[in-house]
């Protein structure tokens, strides 16, 4: 727990860190614009999606749409452990790359996919949402955000 809580501390710095580079990079607004676009499409097309975050694999956020309330830096921090304690055991397990983690919950769903060699999509789904338009939700969405970063 000690560990999680280091992790998260480091990102909270680095995020804030990230913004104050990212305000001087004209560029960063216009990538933020399309994956909030592609985001959207995949929203519409899955509609019982809840929140989204695309995170860098340390587990800085790049954009989201989360609940107020919700700290995007604990989350993408915590996404970032899972997938790489996941990534590890399907490495010692002999199972190749990792490409996606689907938990559920007593409240819905949530799919981590990655997004190419550097990011990694969180979608958060109520009970209600097909496990199959989740998935296919999340693999429209990261076959799009790949090549933009």
């Amino acid at each position: 727990m000690q560990t999680l809580l280091m992790r998260i501390t480091e990102v909270m710095y680095a995020l804030r860190e990230r913004r104050v580079a990212a305000m001087f990079d004209p560029g960063f607004e216009e990538l933020q614009g399309k994956l909030r676009q592609i985001m959207e499409e995949a929203t519409s097309l899955a509609a019982g999606i809840r929140a989204w975050m695309l995170l860098s694999k340390e587990g800085l956020p790049i954009a989201s749409a989360v609940p107020h309330g919700l700290e995007e830096a604990e989350i993408a921090a915590m996404a970032a452990s899972i997938l790489g304690v996941a990534d590890l055991a399907a490495e010692r397990m002999d199972q190749g790359i990792l490409e996606e983690i689907l938990m559920t919950n007593e409240k819905g769903l949530v799919i981590m996919k990655s997004a190419g060699e550097k990011a990694i999509l969180v979608l958060a789904a109520g009970k209600g949402m097909k496990t199959g338009l989740l998935v296919y939700a999340a693999k429209n969405a990261t076959e799009k955000i790949a090549p933009l970063l």
